[in-house]
């Protein structure tokens, strides 16, 4: 268990020197009580390559170590806001709870995936309002995209009449392309801002 923990927190720790060298392809479902936002389904599939060994060291773990590692994991994502933000209107940062629910780990044929619901810290009403919603590593080390030819990818579904939700994706020039794809594993993008560039955004828009 102790060998595929440093793996899977190296994934996420080691994206601090390095550019996109993994990919993870998102899913998000928007929750909606009473015309308030209250949070956010989401689940992560992550590479091929990157699910590999972590899928082969799972197989031999016992239930009690898988919950552990589960539980470790998850220690780490929100240590890093679920690598989510979310501002309103006058771009303000939502707050989210510190604690995810109907989350774990599981496999999906050759793919890891992790799946969560992530609660607001306090319901936030849409009437007249804005939201915008990215998901991003801000390394860029781990590109975190919702694939495009995915029609499930993104559901607005409970929004209520009055609002529309809409995928968005950044504007990236050429420039920005050439030096995210010129750094190395062993550098680092100097302000940390690389991957907020690259996000893509769920924006929310309600009269």
């Amino acid at each position: 268990m102790k060998k595929l923990l440093f793996i899977l927190l190296s994934f996420w720790i080691v994206q601090a020197i390095a550019h996109p060298h993994a990919f993870i392809d998102l899913k998000t479902k928007l929750l909606v009580e009473n015309e308030q936002l209250v949070g956010f389904s989401t689940q992560w599939t992550l590479d091929e390559a990157s699910s590999a060994e972590l899928l082969y060291e799972l197989k031999f773990l016992t239930e009690e170590n898988k919950h552990k590692l589960t539980e470790e994991m998850f220690k780490n994502i929100i240590a890093e806001h679920y690598f989510s933000y979310l501002y309103d209107k006058p771009d303000n940062k939502i707050k989210f709870k510190n604690v995810p629910v109907n989350y774990g780990l599981k496999a999906s044929g050759t793919h890891l995936q992790y799946y969560f619901d992530v609660l607001l810290a306090k319901p936030v009403e849409l009437k007249k309002n804005e939201l915008t919603l990215a998901t991003y590593d801000k390394t860029y080390f781990v590109a975190m995209l919702y694939p495009l030819k995915d029609k499930s990818a993104v559901d607005f579904s409970q929004l209520p009449e009055h609002c529309r939700g809409e995928l968005v994706e950044p504007r990236v020039d050429a420039q920005l392309q050439q030096y995210a794809f010129s750094l190395e594993q062993n550098q680092r993008d100097e302000d940390d801002t690389l991957g907020q560039q690259f996000a893509q955004q769920l924006q929310i828009v309600c009269r």
